[in-house]
């Protein structure tokens, strides 16, 4: 079977790339555990580069809708029965803008935190630990921080053992993808969040909900500050280009 993509046009290509993806998802073109073209030929038919390929098939990966596997190829998670609907979902909150995203974030984040401190066993708080274990040692390689990032907090929401909020930390993370790659890449940004997760696993380990909290808000408030100064910055950049044409 021979996947029909429109070619790529717009200049977020990765994001571009992943709607596509999810459209074929939605119209049943895609189906569950089906393999995907070798990257080469996804790069050829979208006519982009292969590294707008491979990061969006990354991204897909950490969203939990693509498995890669050593040797074989790319394919599409067994269980979708529920991915459909997340995906219209997240079409609908798309029309909202970066910044309330992020606030929503600080709500749903703050109040997991809370619920994971409190409920998490030891080997949960111990599982935490390694991931963030494994985000020291790969804080040199963004797109591997990212993974690791995604995992703390991924992990954080499975501790808070509430269904509803897993999902909407998977629908924020998802929406907030392409923001999140760029507040990584600033200079000093993996340290502070490294710094700000090793907080907030020492309040977890000494079952401190409310320090937890705390310090939570604390990390995502540094991320919104972020995306307005790196929105401010474009908007910048861009009335300068408007000016000199």
């Amino acid at each position: 079977m021979k996947l029909k993509f429109q070619k790529i046009e717009r200049q977020t290509i990765t994001e571009t790339i992943i709607d596509q993806i999810k459209e074929k998802i939605l119209q049943g073109e895609l189906k569950p555990g089906q393999q995907l073209p070798p990257e080469r030929v996804l790069a050829e038919t979208f006519s982009v580069g292969r590294t707008s390929v491979r990061e969006a098939i990354r991204a897909l990966q950490y969203m939990g809708v693509l498995e890669v596997r050593c040797g074989e190829g790319t394919f599409l998670t067994e269980n979708l029965s529920l991915l459909s609907d997340h995906f219209k979902a997240s079409y609908i909150i798309r029309q909202y803008s970066v910044m309330e995203l992020v606030e929503a974030r600080k709500i749903i984040e703050g109040e997991t935190v809370y619920l994971a401190t409190k409920r998490s066993s030891k080997e949960e708080k111990e599982a935490l630990k390694q991931i963030f274990d494994v985000a020291i040692r790969v804080q040199d390689d963004v797109a591997a921080f990212l993974k690791a990032d995604f995992a703390f907090h991924k992990k954080i929401a499975e501790m808070s053992h509430n269904s509803v909020l897993q999902e909407f930390f998977t629908a924020m993370r998802e929406l907030t993808l392409e923001e999140n790659l760029e507040v990584i890449k600033k200079t000093g940004q993996i340290q502070k969040a490294i710094a700000f997760h090793e907080e907030i696993l020492h309040c977890i380990l000494l079952c401190d909900p409310e320090a937890a909290r705390r310090v939570m808000l604390d990390h995502l408030e540094n991320i919104e500050n972020t995306v307005q100064e790196l929105t401010s910055r474009h908007m910048e950049q861009e009335g300068g280009l408007e000016k000199t044409i």
